[in-house]
């Protein structure tokens, strides 16, 4: 938590997992293209209802959610609207949560004390890049039908970053150069 003084009782971090195109296939009869959206929206639903309603988080213990259980109780907390015990590993889809035990059972065997009991798993943000893909020819990087467009970055749903967004177009960058005018 990074207030002025740098002097919270809280470390806040975030986890983020990678959603592929096929990890959205339930949504994509109905949402076609905007499958990811619909999934975002599905995911945001459950955490609201799961909070309570209002802006009250979902939240579970770190060890009870390594473990599936539920949370009899949670420690305090820098969210100011408040925590709902909630079942975290229960809202999320299967393959997410078992992305997440792999990762953060890494981070505790490289960060001894990272999983423990006085940690909050809170809800969940939704968004940390485009929820949509433009679709692009791998080889040349162009759309597929519009000769000239080279979809890219976060926007375009090839980034989700700064760092990646910036070599991503990069890469659009050389391969229009490669293109011959005309």
């Amino acid at each position: 938590m990074s207030l002025s003084k740098r002097d919270s009782p809280f470390a806040n971090s975030g986890m983020v997992v990678t959603v592929e195109p096929q990890d959205t296939e339930p949504f994509q009869k109905e949402h076609g293209v905007l499958a990811g959206i619909a999934f975002q929206k599905s995911l945001e639903t459950a955490a609201k209802e799961a909070g309570g309603g209002g802006q009250t988080a979902p939240a579970q213990r770190l060890t009870d959610f390594m473990k599936a259980r539920e949370s009899a109780d949670l420690p305090d907390t820098s969210y100011h609207p408040g925590l709902n015990p909630a079942r975290i590993d229960e809202l999320l889809p299967e393959w997410m949560v078992r992305r997440m035990h792999k990762g953060l059972e890494i981070f505790g065997k490289r960060m001894h004390g990272y999983i423990t009991s006085d940690a909050n798993m809170v809800g969940f943000e939704t968004r940390t890049s485009s929820p949509v893909r433009i679709p692009r020819d791998p080889e040349t990087l162009q759309h597929p039908e519009i000769k000239g467009l080279y979809p890219c970055g976060e926007g375009a749903g090839f980034a989700g970053g700064i760092v990646s967004a910036a070599l991503d177009g990069i890469r659009c960058a050389e391969a229009s150069a490669t293109i011959p005018a005309g």
